[in-house]
């Protein structure tokens, strides 16, 4: 059940350690860095998302890789894991991945991808990717994720974004600001051992930290309350928007966690566009503050040679312990033009 753009035929060998330095959502620890300054109340979930997107019209997600608006599919519903390898362009795995019978409840389906970590086996996890071509403006990602109670915290985790020209594989960045025209990208990330769900995000006029001279990726909802939920299914929406024309600042991002927005003190912070929410800098940390200043929005590039045409599923972990497994399953991957909603 997976819609294909481009063939599987390019496998590449790179070091993640070349694309993934920093430590997710805090970046490196930096004497002159001040702290993150959180905002005052509590987040509740909101809801704009969980109804009206393309997972409506087909119960379980059966049939819905046909729909005009998707633009790849994956439900690990293949015979082998080889088979699910051939869907995409790039499967890091090392004895990572395999196929479990772990599915969401409202799942029709009988498979999904388990990636298992084991600390001290000499690999930091695995990953499959794929282009998103020939490339578009704006992408909607949906996927379920489940994380083991006794998972250890995670590194970085599923990104989506753009490099130009497009490439096959994962290319190199960590710690260096993107020029306009080259790069951009955002990942959903649980925050390493904080446990709550922010963008880390890598762009033209992404801010850095006095510490210098390296750029690592920002963060923007700051709000420990927006917890990530371990031993149950989830689901986890991005959305991303180019900005147009190349001189405007109306990019956007959003996120939603089992169709819900989040919100933080009475704003809408889990969706970042130009004025909204407002906040303040904090070097490379945005932090929500309803008394703040307006967010400036996204110039994500500066040449609409740049665009969306990357989708990464990845567990990066560094920091386990020798022996220790953290094992995280995800099943029922949706990228499209439209919003997709959760499984009805």
């Amino acid at each position: 059940m997976t819609k294909i753009i481009v063939p599987a035929s390019i496998v590449a060998v790179i070091s993640l350690a070349l694309v993934l330095t920093g430590c997710s959502c805090s970046k490196k620890s930096n004497s002159n860095k001040l702290p993150i300054i959180p905002g005052t109340g509590t987040g509740t979930g909101t809801g704009t998302g969980g109804g009206g997107g393309i997972a409506d019209k087909y119960t379980g997600d059966e049939g819905i890789e046909n729909d005009p608006d998707v633009v790849f599919a994956e439900m690990f519903e293949e015979n082998t894991l080889d088979d699910v390898k051939a869907n995409w362009e790039e499967a890091k795995d090392d004895g990572v991945l395999s196929l479990s019978t772990d599915v969401p409840s409202n799942s029709p389906g009988t498979n999904s991808l388990l990636m298992t970590h084991t600390g001290g086996s000499g690999n930091t996890g695995g990953h499959l990717y794929s282009r998103l071509l020939p490339g578009y403006d704006q992408l909607y990602l949906r996927f379920y994720v489940k994380f083991d109670t006794a998972c250890h915290p995670i590194h970085h985790f599923v990104h989506m974004g753009g490099y130009n020209p497009s490439s096959a594989w994962p290319q190199g960045g960590a710690g260096e600001r993107p020029t306009g025209d080259d790069r951009l990208t955002t990942g959903i990330e649980p925050c390493g051992d904080k446990w709550r769900w922010d963008f880390y995000s890598y762009w033209m006029e992404m801010r850095g930290n006095p510490g210098g001279p390296e750029f690592w990726g920002n963060d923007f909802i700051n709000d420990e309350n927006f917890t990530v939920e371990r031993g149950k299914w989830l689901c986890v929406e991005l959305m991303m928007k180019m900005n147009s024309p190349t001189t405007d600042k109306n990019g956007e991002q959003r996120m939603w966690i089992n169709g819900q927005d989040w919100t933080k003190d009475g704003q809408l912070v889990s969706h970042l566009l130009k004025g909204s929410p407002k906040g303040n800098w904090v070097w490379d940390s945005f932090n929500p503050d309803p008394v703040g200043t307006p967010f400036e929005g996204f110039r994500w590039r500066s040449s609409e040679s740049l665009n969306l045409n990357f989708l990464w599923m990845l567990l990066y972990i560094t920091t386990a312990p020798p022996g220790h497994v953290s094992k995280v399953w995800f099943d029922h991957i949706v990228v499209a033009t439209k919003y997709i909603g959760p499984l009805k």
